[in-house]
């Protein structure tokens, strides 16, 4: 003999809306997920699908600053040691993001999102060695956290600009800082240099006037957006000795460098050509 429990359930507003519960056998459970597919796909399976041919190469020339580049960027908050939990890394998130907007940056929020992140740490065994290497054996500890990516895009627009070097000069002419939150940004202009004649002076003039910040946001099509925040709390930001030394290599090869720059609302000249990243009006 097997008894078998049985739940109603009847909603205090409408005695009308009633649900049983009951336990079933795994052969009735499939039948009733059978019943349960045919009728959904039966109700809601729209009309057949068929391919679109797109232009591909064409749309990202067009609505790209730069086609090798993806525009959105992003940020991976991992915990800190001794954090458990999600609350904390998205704290930090969204203290990293205001702050960095109320400095002057030109950040545009889209999402925020859990991720799975996976690391590993090896240890020693204590008072354990291979007989003939002579080697200490190793035990791998992998470790499964919940870290927080914030997914943001880099003003309203980013600008391209091409810097041209002058026959006998010896820089581009443009001095950048690093802020707090990782950002490299525009700091000074030297006249006469290829940076004015590319119209970042009139961009950073603008910047000034409004209190907000000429970011670079990208290098020869490379990010220099801050990556990660690692478990002890450090920024990880593009190295400056790298970055310089591909402006100066640049310069002394006489080639041209290509930057991005990251605009808000109407700061951005119609002349200079800068690929809008918001809804058209």
């Amino acid at each position: 003999m097997k008894l078998h429990k049985k739940f109603t359930v009847r909603a205090a507003s409408d005695e009308r809306h009633i649900a049983v519960l009951a336990d079933m056998t795994y052969e009735k459970c499939f039948q009733l997920q059978e019943m349960s597919r045919r009728v959904v796909n039966l109700d809601f399976k729209g009309f057949q699908r068929k391919g679109m041919r797109y232009d591909w190469k064409s749309k990202v020339g067009i609505y790209l600053p730069d086609r090798r580049c993806t525009v959105v960027s992003s940020i991976l908050f991992t915990p800190l040691r001794h954090e458990c939990g999600i609350e904390a890394p998205t704290v930090r998130a969204m203290a990293w993001f205001s702050a960095a907007v109320s400095s002057g940056i030109p950040l545009v929020f889209l999402n925020i999102q859990t991720e799975q992140i996976i690391t590993s740490e090896n240890k020693p065994v204590k008072g354990k060695e291979l007989t003939h290497g002579r080697q200490q054996i190793i035990n791998t500890t992998v470790n499964i956290v919940q870290g927080i990516r914030l997914w943001f895009l880099p003003g309203v627009s980013e600008v391209s600009l091409v810097l041209i070097p002058g026959p006998g000069e010896t820089r581009f002419g443009m001095d950048m800082k690093r802020t707090e939150e990782g950002f490299i940004c525009l700091s000074s202009v030297t006249n006469g240099t290829a940076a004015e004649r590319a119209g970042i002076q009139h961009l950073l003039e603008q910047a000034n006037r409004t209190n907000h910040l000429l970011v670079i946001s990208r290098l020869q099509g490379k990010s220099l957006m801050p990556s990660t925040v690692d478990l002890e709390g450090y920024i990880h930001c593009c190295d400056n000795a790298e970055i310089k030394q591909t402006i100066v290599l640049a310069m002394e090869n006489a080639e041209t460098i290509q930057i991005h720059l990251m605009s808000w609302p109407n700061q951005t000249p119609r002349e200079l050509g800068a690929a809008t990243l918001r809804p058209p009006n």
